[in-house]
């Protein structure tokens, strides 16, 4: 068989959400484009067959407002409109019917078998359609590995990084201290829902037998009820961390634990699953980590905590360092850490790019990022909002006639506003497009609502402290009257302080713009606070009560109504560690919640999310996390 020669201005290879999102960004302004995939359904971990949710920086509420915008909040748009119970289930045709009305070639099931180069630049990709039966040569002027294993950045002869860094590879307290090749593994889902009839499973032969949770230690008692999607932790990475040479050896360990976890679930009576059975099992693993490519910066977790202002930022990440154990479900250790950070932080373009080609763009898990970094990088929504930077970084590039790399050093400001234009956001990048109407346009209201709280019928334990942040405008706050209890039979000493807010996430009682002691009497009180504070600009401020003696019990009134844009938060600093401090020996087994933060910065307080937005139809219980109450 003959190969077709085809020819484009972009083509992008791997049809992930990273990928596909960046092949209809450039076919948008005005590229021609082919999007080419191994698989039969687009969307990668999201494809129809696999059915990956696709988060992001917003982190379930954690990261307030942090959605990813643009393109991706369209994509994210139309799933909900086919799928509005989101199973998944109808990501790949979504996919695929937005790159053809965006004008986007699309080649599915194509293999790709190598490339051709003439220096530092790519001049074809070549590969071969199963359904069709052909063979395709494509050319174009730039490529864009999206296929999250870096196929074409490997066969190009780029470097890359694979598994562990070592401590002093980046400095990175969470990594460990001599480098390995541990990685995350790959994950296998299934679906499963309740019948109206019951039914019985017997487990196969050939899948692995549970018999207690000590089988499965840390992983079966994360969930007491019934399940209808699982498992995340369902996941291995092979005997030897190859999870490319060993993929099917991955996928059947993979489907001899979901079975064989499945059947430990149906017939646990303590669960109740008499009507429940499987409706799917996928076939394929959804990979987490294999290559990831270098570019001319390696974002790590320095960047994550410090959040370094790059000057070539283009998007953003606000997914917690959730790092997998090496070995997956065969470990004995805990699955994952969960290590969060105070705000999201931004991705800079040279970061997506291989140093080693001149037109090279690199997005998805493959991007020139640490494996500790990764941890917060590998969301698909996140990754989504890579491809529209690229798209539009691609779009720049072609205009001018630039490489990649000089495409961020001396064009950057026209691809920044490009993709602001497109409605995504970059951390610390205004819009400066002289032709938008909208930052001089005069906003109006036909009413207004004072910013208000009122009383509830209970009380909030101040523990150690408790904050609450709220937006002031006007320039001053003179007064506020703050509902405490004291249920004991002696006075407490409390320190009041009044600070700034960085952002919804930042509580300190460091640098206050105002600060008092109280002595709180046995009983109910309101406590007033004379402040007479005034040149504040608008913004994010927040009241906090902090006891001044150990084991202290103190309570404050909730609030019986949720102010938008107030969030209240705690200080527990017994439950994190900073940079530059002593870190437990292996970072799998600890028992606590882990924050990390730039060295100096107050990581003490963090906001209690208000609710998670799940999924499947249920409702938000805002309940969970009440606010405080506060007459200002």
């Amino acid at each position: 068989m003959n190969y077709l020669d085809q020819s484009y201005d972009l083509v992008v290879c791997g049809g992930g959400i990273g990928g596909v999102v960046t092949a209809v960004t450039a076919a948008r302004k005005g590229l021609s484009v082919a999007l080419v995939d191994n698989k039969a359904g687009l969307g990668g971990n999201a494809c129809s067959e696999i059915g990956v949710s696709v988060d992001g920086a917003t982190f379930f509420g954690y990261f307030a407002n942090m959605r990813e915008g643009g393109p991706v909040e369209e994509m994210k748009e139309r799933f909900a409109a086919a799928d509005p119970f989101f199973h998944n289930g109808q990501n790949s045709t979504t996919l695929l019917f937005w790159c053809e009305e965006a004008g986007v070639k699309v080649f599915c099931e194509w293999n790709l078998h190598g490339i051709e180069k003439e220096g530092r630049r790519l001049t074809h990709v070549l590969g071969s359609q199963g359904g069709t039966e052909r063979n395709f040569r494509f050319a174009a002027k730039q490529f864009v590995d999206a296929t999250g294993d870096a196929t074409v950045a490997a066969l190009a002869g780029c470097a890359f990084m694979s598994g562990r860094e070592a401590k002093e590879t980046f400095g990175e307290i969470l990594a460990p201290d001599k480098a390995d090749s541990g990685i995350m593994g790959a994950s296998l889902l299934y679906r499963a829902s309740e019948k109206k009839v019951p039914s019985t499973f017997v487990r196969p032969e050939w899948a692995y037998e549970y018999k207690s949770n000590d089988d499965l230690p840390h992983r079966l008692t994360m969930y007491k009820g019934a399940v209808d999607c699982g498992f995340w932790w369902i996941e291995y990475a092979g005997d030897h961390d190859d999870p490319i040479g060993e993929y099917e050896h991955i996928r059947k360990e993979l489907l001899k634990c979901v079975y064989g976890v499945w059947a430990f679930l149906k017939n646990d009576p303590e669960r109740k699953m008499e009507y429940w059975a499987l409706d799917r099992v996928s076939v394929s693993p959804a990979k987490r980590e294999s290559r990831r490519v270098v570019g001319d910066v390696v974002v790590t977790e320095r960047d994550i905590v410090e959040r370094t202002p790059f000057p070539d930022a283009v998007s953003y990440a606000g997914w917690n360092i959730d790092i997998h154990v090496p070995g997956g479900f065969k470990s004995r250790l805990k699955p994952n850490i969960h290590a969060f950070f105070p705000w999201v932080f931004p991705i800079p373009l040279r970061s997506l790019y291989a140093k080693d080609m001149d037109n090279l763009w690199i997005v998805g898990r493959d991007m020139s990022v640490s494996h500790v970094a990764l941890g917060a990088t590998r969301l698909q929504a996140t990754i989504g909002a890579m491809g529209h930077a690229v798209g539009c970084a691609a779009a720049t590039a072609q205009a001018r006639g630039t490489s990649p790399r000089e495409t961020a050093k001396a064009h950057i400001g026209e691809v920044q506003q490009a993709i602001l234009k497109d409605g995504s956001f970059i951390p610390g990048v205004r819009n400066t497009d002289p032709a938008d109407r909208a930052p001089k346009a005069r906003i109006t209201a036909s009413s207004d609502q004072p910013l208000a709280f009122t009383r509830g019928p209970d009380f909030l334990p101040i523990g150690q402290g408790r904050a609450l942040s709220f937006p002031l405008v006007g320039g001053r706050l003179d007064r506020v009257v703050l509902p405490l209890r004291n249920p004991g039979a002696k006075a407490v000493p409390l320190r009041l302080f009044f600070s700034a807010c960085l952002h919804p996430n930042h509580f300190t009682d460091r640098g206050s713009l105002a600060e008092t002691t109280i002595l709180l009497a046995p009983g109910l009180h309101e406590t007033p606070w004379s402040l007479q504070v005034s040149g504040l600009p608008d913004g994010l401020y927040a009241i906090g009560v902090v006891p001044q003696e150990a084991g202290a019990v103190v309570d404050w009134m909730q609030s019986a109504t949720e102010p938008y844009g107030c969030y209240t938060g705690l200080l527990d600093p017994e439950r994190y560690f900073f940079p530059k401090k002593d870190t437990p020996e292996n970072l799998y087994a600890v028992e606590k919640t882990i924050l990390v933060a730039a060295e100096g910065e107050d990581a003490r307080w963090v906001r209690q999310k208000k609710g998670r937005l799940l999924q499947l139809g249920r409702k938000i219980d805002r309940s969970q996390v009440p606010l405080p109450f506060v007459a200002l």
